[in-house]
């Protein structure tokens, strides 16, 4: 059933509000949300993919330049996040002189371990959502586009055919 647009951008403003409370809000906690505010119930396919289209919305209302700053900016703060948790991981008496890093127990460097493959999956989702791949990507096709659009206007005739129109019209092949 077709939801009517006011509905829509009212579920839309709620969802909006609660995403910019909680980032991340579930989509059950969101459906909940929007039920507890609207007196109805809503299907977790349909808040999801009112979720999904709000995000997409703020990737494409932001600035593009302003979001590969905050990305570059959060790319450095991981380097040196990553940086001292390899120092944890991979421990060494000269950490302790260097750096102050005293012997982590095993218990710590199992947990290191794990930020730091939680810290990659998130710079990762986050570089997803902002669209940092996308960019490569449709270059990529419009490039393919282009390429495809001029081999279908170009015209490839027999060398001898070529040769004997430049003869025709007073010009030598080289």
């Amino acid at each position: 059933m077709k939801m009517l647009e006011e509905k829509e951008e009212m579920l839309k403003k709620t969802i909006r509000n609660a995403m910019a409370v909680n980032p991340f809000i579930s989509i059950r906690g969101t459906q909940a949300l929007v039920e507890h505010n609207t007196g109805r119930s809503i299907s977790d396919k349909y808040v999801s993919r009112l979720m999904q289209k709000i995000r997409k919305q703020a990737v494409i209302q932001s600035d593009r330049k302003q979001m590969n700053e905050r990305l570059a900016e959060v790319r450095e703060r991981f380097r040196i996040l990553t940086e001292y948790l390899y120092r944890i991981v991979y421990w060494k008496y000269e950490y302790l002189k260097d750096y102050g890093v005293e012997m982590p127990k095993y218990k710590d460097k199992l947990a290191a371990m794990k930020l730091l493959a939680q810290l990659e999956l998130a710079l990762f989702r986050a570089e997803l959502q902002a669209g940092a791949f996308e960019d490569q990507k449709g270059a990529m096709i419009e490039m393919r586009e282009q390429v495809v659009g001029i081999s279908r206007t170009m015209t490839l005739r027999p060398r001898r055919q070529y040769t004997k129109n430049l003869l025709m019209n007073g010009v030598h092949p080289a």
